[in-house]
């Protein structure tokens, strides 16, 4: 079971927004926050992440309290949360807000702006994606307000310079199609960013990434992702993954910071929002749908992790 797509298919990457920027030395910006990128993605969206691949050229980016980092051509750097940083040819450059640079023009119109002096050129890929669903916790909470990879070629991980090639093209096409296949690029870019992230994570790291990448969680994870209506057990899924009860027990809350029973729960609500926002299905279904025997003990779980009975999520969905 390929854990990472099935989240990523329910939480819905959306909304991609993918322009060209070309900078000259002396260069320096910062960026918007999520508030501001919020507002010009879709209406559903609960999260905004950003990213950058510097396609030619150096750059530091900055994002508080961390250090500024240096960023290498092939490389790229990702905000999931959207956070408010700097970039530049020079970490100690007074930046100048990307507003003066847009000049009004939405981010969803942009194809490619230029800003700078006539010094050292540099040219970024900037992508925006959103996630329509609610956000999927133990993903997001795993992931550090910034991380930098190489989109090179690295050990196993080939480099993808043509798909880098292919995004450059797209971004100022107008032919038919070229709007979706700048989303997908964006898509891919996001995930392979994520998928080399978690290829070095230090042996000690915990988190849902780790866990993903640990043998005896990573395959209980698998277990429930790829048939979530079963009626697990701590027990079937250790036995399942050739352990202990204590000791995937102990495993998965070490690692991801809940019991596994938790987790699935929380998985089920997830998927049981998913069916609500897409269908016409009634509750009792939807509970079904998920694993529950009964709809009110759903319907009490939805609320007590939402805060909002099912029927109130679906219809505030609705009047949006």
């Amino acid at each position: 079971m390929d854990v990472l797509s099935d989240v990523l298919q329910v939480i819905r990457l959306s909304g991609g927004m993918l322009f060209r920027a070309s900078f000259g030395a002396p260069w320096s910006i910062i960026t918007s926050g999520a508030e501001h990128v919020m507002r010009q993605l879709p209406l559903s969206a609960r999260r905004a992440i950003v990213f950058h691949v510097v396609v030619r050229g150096t750059c530091w980016v900055h994002c508080a309290p961390d250090s500024p980092r240096r960023l290498v051509e092939g490389e790229a750097v990702v905000l999931p949360r959207c956070d408010v940083h700097v970039l530049g040819d020079d970490p100690d450059r007074t930046p100048v807000p990307t507003e003066a640079l847009l000049k009004g023009t939405p981010l969803r119109e942009l194809r490619e702006i230029s800003y700078g002096g006539r010094g050292r050129e540099t040219e970024i890929l900037c992508g925006f994606l959103s996630c329509d669903q609610a956000d999927f916790a133990p993903l997001f909470a795993a992931l550090p307000p910034l991380f930098c990879v190489p989109l090179h070629g690295t050990g196993k991980m080939p480099a993808l310079n043509p798909l880098l090639d292919y995004a450059v093209r797209e971004i100022v096409s107008d032919a038919e199609g070229a709007g979706s296949a700048r989303l997908r690029v964006a898509e891919l870019l996001f995930v392979e960013a994520l998928r080399r992230y978690m290829a070095v994570l230090p042996a000690d790291e915990v988190g849902w990434l780790a866990g993903l990448r640990d043998p005896v969680v990573g395959r209980a994870l698998g277990l429930m992702h790829a048939d979530p209506c079963h009626p697990w057990t701590v027990s079937e899924l250790a036995m399942q993954a050739a352990v202990s009860r204590s000791s995937l027990a102990a495993r998965f809350s070490q690692l991801l910071g809940e019991p596994p029973m938790q987790y699935l729960a929380r998985w089920r609500l997830l998927l049981a929002a998913r069916h609500l926002h897409d269908g016409e299905r009634s509750i009792a279904t939807v509970a079904e749908s998920v694993g529950y025997d009964s709809p009110a003990a759903f319907q009490r779980a939805f609320k007590r992790l939402r805060g909002e009975t099912p029927a109130a999520f679906r219809k505030r969905l609705r009047a949006n």
